[in-house]
């Protein structure tokens, strides 16, 4: 089927496939070298789907058109225009954040710089939950090889007119993994415990992943704090990274404080409770804020406005 989308404005589409590449996020993907084109398989209404996106129009007047192929089955066109919006934040409007700080002493250079950048949330929560889980406390080269080598152990290999594309592991095809095989991979033994435990409880119908797009972010804290291996701060990237929620701030972050050091010219990083006291002006777009703050750390290249 074909369809398209037209987010609101602004949207910057080369700015956010650009962010995948420097920040290593292109795992199962493929990116067109102009940066106007995304592929991936992903789950739609619990099937697996070719997706292509290719941006048309200008960051004041995007348009996304789309394209997508059911592996098995069908899906309906109101499903995949949906999945789509998820992913790509096309329904957020940005400009009340970028009018309300324009004038706004450290910010206002920071928002101006990323300017329609939006998340472009994971395609479903479990590959976003172990991605997060990957990533704690080792960095992001070597968080993207594990994440890798997870790919090419448990993952499927699906072709798309000629293509083929890797898939993420589902929860049963994890779930089947035992911790050697993941320490084989170099996964800490802890780590390894985390992801398999956490697949084989949606296996087994303890936990259903799906049913938090209904719950508010404090019950979702409620649900998932008492996991192994689930903390506050990885409950915080799945509502931002996973979910899209626009008014989550991860202040214990050490990436956001060194952020706000760097940005407010601060003589030391600021404590947890400091940066609350600094964003209390920030609601509701505090996941927003966060965001473009750490994006100054990832030193994302500027895009030239395609208008």
């Amino acid at each position: 089927m074909n369809f398209s989308i037209s987010p609101k404005p602004p949207f910057d589409f080369q700015k956010m496939m650009k962010r995948l590449t420097v920040t290593g996020k292109t795992h199962v993907l493929k990116l067109s070298d102009d940066f106007t084109q995304y592929e991936k398989i992903v789950q739609i209404d619990n099937r697996p789907c070719y997706l292509k996106i290719k941006s048309e129009g200008s960051v004041d007047n995007p348009v996304l058109s789309c394209q997508v192929i059911p592996i098995d089955g069908n899906v309906l066109e109101a499903k995949a225009k949906k999945k789509v919006q998820q992913l790509f934040s096309t329904e957020l409007d940005l400009s009340e954040l970028y009018d309300h700080f324009s004038g706004h002493t450290e910010l206002g250079a920071v928002l101006n710089r990323f300017k329609g950048l939006k998340l472009l949330t994971e395609t479903d929560l479990f590959e976003a939950i172990i991605k997060i889980i990957i990533g704690q406390q080792v960095n992001l080269t070597f968080a993207g090889t594990l994440t890798d080598r997870l790919i090419k152990r448990a993952g499927r290999e699906i072709e798309v007119e000629g293509n083929v594309f890797q898939t993420f592991p589902s929860p049963e095809s994890t779930a089947k993994l035992t911790y050697e095989d993941l320490r084989e991979l170099q996964f800490s033994q802890r780590k390894a415990e985390y992801i398999i435990d956490l697949a084989r409880m949606i296996v087994d119908g303890k936990l259903d992943l799906e049913e938090l797009w209904n719950k508010s972010d404090e019950d979702i804290f409620q649900i998932l704090l008492p996991l192994r291996g689930i903390g506050k701060w990885t409950i915080e990237c799945l509502l931002i990274f996973g979910m899209g929620r626009p008014d989550i701030l991860p202040a214990a972050d050490i990436g956001l404080r060194n952020a706000v050091r760097n940005v407010w010219h601060l003589e030391s990083q600021p404590s947890e409770d400091e940066v609350r006291q600094l964003a209390e002006d920030w609601n509701p777009w505090r996941t927003y804020i966060t965001y473009y703050l750490w994006e100054t750390l990832n030193q994302t290249p500027e895009v030239v406005d395609h208008t």
